[in-house]
């Protein structure tokens, strides 16, 4: 039997592709969010088990994983926030952004390591994005929470030396998940570029997780053709 596999964000774009590529592939998976009734049509359509959890929460997020003994985490929840600059950014969206983006991921790395420790076998996939390296392609706030992912994942990496837990940092271009609509911009953000779709992601997501034991794929960065390396270019098709 496959592994089992934690996916957050699971009603969002990405998220909800991944559970239905590895669901597809055989992989046992508890999806996570906090839309109940996205979550159990998602279960309805997937067979996937569900659990309605804010990630901001620790104490809810261990008691809701506590039965769960998974070998994979892809961590796919997160927020991006208006498009303004990091000083007019209102405290409670400063506040918002750092509680899902970084606090969140603690505390489902708190929740999920213990038991892949034991285990001495695990895979960690985090979403990240180019805006955590290359200032200017993204809202101030969330390219920091980015950055501060980035770093999170190396030093996760760092911390598991000597161990079989794997750790995958996977920086993302434009990616058409509709997730762009909270930047409250003007223009249209899709029309007329060819982005990453969802079910891309989910490909290269399930070929980390099916790369061999021994190979970590540590950083990938993956972007449209026509989006310039380090994201601040985007020809138009």
């Amino acid at each position: 039997m496959k592994p089992t596999a934690i996916v957050t964000g699971a009603t969002g774009g990405i998220g909800r592709h991944v559970v239905h590529n590895l669901i597809a592939a055989g992989y046992p998976v508890v999806a996570m969010g906090t839309r109940v009734e996205a979550l159990e049509a998602l279960a309805a359509e997937t067979g996937c088990s569900i659990r309605a959890v804010d990630i901001t929460d620790a104490s809810a997020v261990k008691e809701a994983l506590a039965d769960v003994d998974a070998d994979i985490l892809v961590h796919a929840a997160g927020i991006l926030g208006p498009q303004i600059a990091i000083e007019d950014t209102p405290p409670e969206t400063v506040a918002k952004l750092l509680d899902i983006n970084i606090v969140g991921t603690i505390n489902l790395l708190r929740a999920v390591l213990p038991a892949m420790k034991a285990d001495d076998t695990g895979t960690i996939i985090l979403l990240g994005s180019i805006c955590g390296t290359v200032a200017g392609t993204g809202p101030g706030v969330y390219s920091a929470s980015k950055a501060a992912l980035a770093a999170l994942a190396a030093n996760l990496r760092y911390d598991l030396r000597g161990r079989s837990i794997r750790v995958s940092e996977v920086r993302l271009g434009r990616v058409q998940t509709g997730i762009h609509d909270q930047l409250s911009v003007e223009d249209e953000f899709y029309k007329g570029y060819d982005c990453v779709l969802p079910e891309d992601v989910a490909s290269t997501i399930r070929h980390i997780i099916e790369s061999p034991s021994y190979v970590d794929l540590s950083t990938i960065e993956m972007m449209p053709t026509r989006q310039v390396v380090g994201g601040a270019h985007f020809t138009k098709a």
